[in-house]
C-alpha cells in the first residue's frame, strides 16, 4: 500500500493530463473491441455471393445480425459501393485509432517521464537531508544504484508502458463481454485456459519480484566496490594488489550476472508460456467454429468479426502478462527507492522551529553524554561552557570524543542526554538551515566539487560578487597560486579537487570559510597532513580567519594548541583537564604526558626503560597521541 500512495503522490501533480489519457484509452478500447471487428465483419457479409445462403445465427446477437442483413446490399454494383464505403470507414477508423494510440502514448510519456523527474528529485533531496548516521550504515555505491539502476527499473512502470498497462485490462474486459454476446458457446473455449494463464502470470510477477530484489542488491554491491576501489587505485597500486582486485572484480561481476540471468530467465519464459496457453485457447475455439459454420449454425461474417475481436484481447491478454512481469520489476526497485525516502532523519527540525538569528557565539555543553546507534557511549556527562570569540582546542587521544563534540555543535548528531546551546538557545529549537549558516567547518580532508576554483568558493555564499571572491582568496592565501594557473579563477580542479596540491586545496577551503563569515568555526584537524611550508600558509589563513570568531580547534599540530585561548582535554568522553598550554604542562596530567609522547614523535626518539634511545619495536607505537 506505500508503493501505491507513493506512485499517487508521483501523479498527483498531473491530474488533468491523467484524465486526457484515460480518455484516450477509453476511446481507443472502443475502437479495438467495437469498430475494427465491426468493420471487418461488414467486409466479409458484403463478399458473401449467395444471398440468404447461410441462416443468421450468432449467439446473443442473433437479432442484431438479422437486422443488418436486411439492410445489405444485394446487386453487384451495390456491393462495389459498400466495399468501398466500407474501406474509407477502415481508414477512418485506423486513423481514429493511430491517433488515440499516439495522444495515449505520448500523454503517457509525458506523465511517466514527468513523474520519474520528480521521484529523482524527491530521492536526491531527501538524501540531502538525512543524517549523517544513515551514510555510517549505507554505502555511497549502493546508494548511486538506487538513484540510477533502480529509477531506470521504475522508468519502464511510468513511461510508455504504464499507458499499456493500463490499456490492457479495459480491451480485455469490453473484449470479453462483447466476445460473449457475439457467441457465448465459443467464449467459454477461449476462457477456458484464463485461470491457469491467471496462475502462470502471478507466480511468474511474484518471482521475478523477490529475483529483481536480489538482482538489484547484487547490482549496488558491485557498485559499491567499484566506487570505493576506484576512489582508493592509489592505495591498490602501491601494494601491488590490481591483480587481487580484477580477481575480487571478477567474482562478483560473474554473481551479478547470474542475478541478472535469473531475472531474464523467468523473464523469457512466462511470456511464452502465456502465448502458447493463449494460441492453444484459440486453435480449440477456431475448431469449434469450424463445426458451427460447416454445420450452418453461424454466420463466416459474425465468425470473422469475432476472430478479429479474439486477436485483439490475445494481444492485449498477453501483452498485459509480459508487463505484469515488468509491472513486478518496477515496484521491486520502487521498493528500495521508498526505502529511503520513507527513512526517518535521526537529526531533524521540530514544527514549531524557530530560525535563530544573528549570533554573539557562546557555545554551551549541559551533561552531555552521546552515543551512536548500537554503541557504547563516546562522550559522558560534559559539561563546558565556550565564551564569544573565544579560541577552544579540543585535545586528547584517538577516541575520546573530540570530533562528535564538534559535530554536535553542527546539529549532524543530537546528544542521547543532555543539551547543546547557542546564545541560550537548544539546538533542537531552532531550524537547522539557521544554525549552519552560522557555523563554518574547515575540515582535516578538504572536499573540493568538480569544477572551477571560482565555483568552489562560492559554495561558500553562491550570491557573492567576484571583488569579495578575490578578497577571500587573498585571506586565505590562496589569491597568488590562483592567479599562477592557466586560468586562474576559472581553472578546473578536478573530481574532488586532485588538480590541486593539499596545501592549496585546504586554502581554497579556508576562504570558502571566508566568504560564508561565520559566527563560530570548527576547525578539523585542518593542518594535521600538510608539509612545513604549506602548513605556514595555511596556518596564517586560519588565524586571520579565526579572528574575531567563536572557535572550536580539533587539536592535532602544537602550534594550533599554543594560540588558543583554552585547551580542553578529553579521555574517554568525559572533560579531565581545562586550561593554558603552560598551565597544563605544569600541571603535569593527560595533557602533559600526550604533549611530551607527540614531541617525541616529532624528534624521532623514544626512551626506553634504562634511558637508551631506540626505535619503536616493528608495529609498535604509542598507543595515545595528541589529536
Amino acid at each position: 500500500m506505500h508503493l501505491l500512495r507513493l506512485l499517487r503522490r508521483l501523479l498527483r501533480p498531473q491530474r488533468k493530463r491523467i484524465a486526457i489519457l484515460l480518455a484516450a484509452i477509453l476511446a481507443a478500447t472502443v475502437v479495438e473491441v467495437a469498430l475494427w471487428p465491426a468493420v471487418f465483419g461488414a467486409f466479409i457479409k458484403v463478399l458473401q455471393l449467395a444471398e440468404g445462403a447461410l441462416p443468421a445465427k450468432g449467439g446473443l446477437l442473433k437479432g442484431a445480425i438479422e437486422w443488418l442483413d436486411r439492410l445489405l446490399p444485394r446487386s453487384d454494383e451495390q456491393r462495389r459501393k459498400a466495399v468501398l464505403v466500407i474501406a474509407a470507414a477502415t481508414v477512418l477508423i485506423a486513423f481514429l485509432r493511430a491517433l488515440l494510440t499516439y495522444c495515449r502514448d505520448y500523454l503517457g510519456q509525458y506523465v511517466g517521464g514527468r513523474a520519474l523527474i520528480d521521484l529523482r528529485l524527491q530521492l536526491f533531496t531527501r538524501l540531502q537531508h538525512l543524517s549523517l548516521a544513515f551514510y555510517e550504515s549505507q554505502r555511497v555505491g549502493d546508494l548511486m544504484s538506487r538513484l540510477t539502476t533502480d529509477v531506470a527499473l521504475v522508468q519502464q512502470l511510468v513511461t510508455a508502458e504504464m499507458t499499456n498497462y493500463l490499456a490492457a485490462p479495459p480491451v480485455i474486459l469490453l473484449g470479453l463481454a462483447a466476445m460473449f454476446l457475439i457467441e457465448w458457446k465459443l467464449s467459454l473455449f477461449v476462457i477456458i485456459f484464463a485461470p491457469l494463464t491467471s496462475y502462470v502470470i502471478s507466480r511468474s510477477g511474484r518471482r521475478i519480484g523477490r529475483l529483481t530484489r536480489s538482482q538489484q542488491e547484487r547490482i549496488g554491491d558491485l557498485n559499491a566496490r567499484l566506487h570505493e576501489r576506484l576512489a582508493s587505485i592509489r592505495i591498490i597500486q602501491s601494494f601491488a594488489r590490481e591483480d587481487y582486485e580484477v580477481d575480487q572484480f571478477r567474482r562478483l561481476n560473474e554473481s551479478t550476472f547470474g542475478a541478472v540471468m535469473r531475472v531474464a530467465r523467468v523473464g523469457a519464459l512466462a511470456p511464452q508460456a502465456i502465448q502458447f496457453l493463449s494460441t492453444s485457447a484459440l486453435v480449440i475455439a477456431a475448431s469449434y467454429a469450424g463445426f458451427l459454420v460447416i454445420g450452418k449454425q453461424l454466420d463466416l461474417a459474425v465468425l470473422a468479426a469475432y476472430f478479429v475481436l479474439t486477436q485483439r484481447v490475445g494481444i492485449y491478454f498477453v501483452k498485459f502478462g509480459s508487463l505484469q512481469l515488468r509491472v513486478n520489476q518496477s515496484l521491486s526497485a520502487l521498493g528500495r527507492i521508498h526505502e529511503v525516502l520513507s527513512h526517518e532523519a535521526e537529526v531533524s527540525e521540530r514544527p514549531d522551529a524557530k530560525p535563530l538569528p544573528c549570533l554573539r557565539g557562546s557555545v554551551r555543553f549541559r551533561e552531555v553524554t552521546f552515543r551512536y546507534a548500537g554503541g557504547e557511549a563516546v562522550l559522558q556527562g560534559v559539561n563546558l561552557e565556550i565564551a564569544p570569540g573565544e579560541v577552544v582546542a579540543l585535545v586528547g587521544p584517538s577516541g575520546a570524543g573530540k570530533t562528535s563534540l564538534a559535530n554536535l555543535v553542527m546539529r549532524f548528531y543530537d546528544p542521547t542526554e543532555g543539551s547543546v546551546e547557542i546564545d541560550g538557545c537548544d539546538l533542537r529549537e531552532v531550524t537547522l538551515g539557521s544554525l549552519r549558516a552560522q557555523i563554518g567547518l574547515v575540515p582535516q580532508e578538504t572536499t573540493l566539487f568538480g569544477g572551477t576554483i571560482r565555483e568552489n568558493i562560492l559554495y561558500g555564499r553562491v550570491d557573492a560578487p567576484d571583488d569579495e571572491v578575490v578578497s577571500a582568496a587573498k585571506a586565505a592565501n590562496a589569491h597568488e597560486f590562483i592567479l599562477a594557473l592557466p586560468q586562474g579563477y576559472d581553472t578546473e580542479v578536478g573530481e574532488r579537487g586532485v588538480k590541486l596540491s593539499g596545501g592549496q586545496r585546504q586554502r581554497i577551503a579556508i576562504a570558502r570559510a571566508v566568504l560564508k563569515d561565520p559566527r563560530i568555526l570548527i576547525l578539523d584537524e585542518a593542518t594535521s597532513s600538510l608539509d612545513a611550508q604549506s602548513e605556514a600558509l595555511v596556518q596564517e589563513a586560519l588565524e586571520r580567519l579565526m579572528n574575531g570568531r567563536t572557535t572550536l580547534v580539533i587539536a592535532h599540530r602544537l602550534s594550533t594548541i599554543r594560540r588558543a585561548t583554552r585547551i580542553v582535554v578529553l579521555s574517554d568522553g568525559r572533560v579531565v583537564e581545562q586550561g593554558r598550554h603552560q598551565e597544563l604542562l605544569a600541571a603535569g596530567g593527560t595533557y602533559s604526558r600526550l604533549y611530551g609522547i607527540q614531541q617525541d614523535l616529532e624528534a624521532g626518539v623514544f626512551e626506553s626503560e634504562g634511558g637508551v634511545a631506540e626505535a619503536p619495536p616493528a608495529g609498535k607505537l604509542p598507543e595515545s597521541r595528541l589529536g
